[in-house]
C-alpha cells in the first residue's frame, strides 16, 4: 500500500505510514469496517467526527452524574460522621433540604 502523503510503499496490515505516519487505514468506530479513507464510512455511512462528538459528549454527561452522585454521597457520609457531635439535628437538617429540593 503506498502512502498518500509521502509515497513510501507500506505493508497491507500497517495502519500508519512507517515513514511519515500518515494514516493508512481507517476503522469505522460503530460498524469496524477497515477503509483507506476517513471521513465517512462507507459500509454504514457513519460521519467519523459527529460520532466522537456524540461520544465525547457521552463521556462528559457520564463523568457529571458520577460526580454529582460522588458528592451526595460525601454530604451524607459528612452528615453521619457529625452525627454524635451534632446530635443528629445536623443530618435531619440535611433530610429534610433534599427531600425538598428533589
Amino acid at each position: 500500500m503506498e502512502c498518500p502523503k509521502c509515497g513510501r510503499e507500506n505493508s497491507e496490515s500497517t495502519p500508519f505510514c512507517v515513514r511519515c505516519h500518515a494514516t493508512l487505514a481507517y476503522t469505522c468506530p460503530a460498524c469496524r469496517h477497515v477503509q483507506r479513507e476517513g471521513g465517512k464510512c462507507v459500509q454504514c455511512g457513519v460521519d467519523f467526527a459527529k460520532y466522537a462528538a456524540l461520544l465525547a459528549f457521552r463521556m462528559s454527561s457520564e463523568a457529571a452524574q458520577d460526580r454529582e452522585r460522588s458528592k451526595s454521597r460525601a454530604a451524607i457520609l459528612k452528615q453521619i460522621v457529625l452525627l454524635p457531635i451534632t446530635g443528629g439535628l445536623s443530618l435531619v437538617g440535611y433530610l429534610r433540604a433534599r427531600i425538598r429540593g428533589g
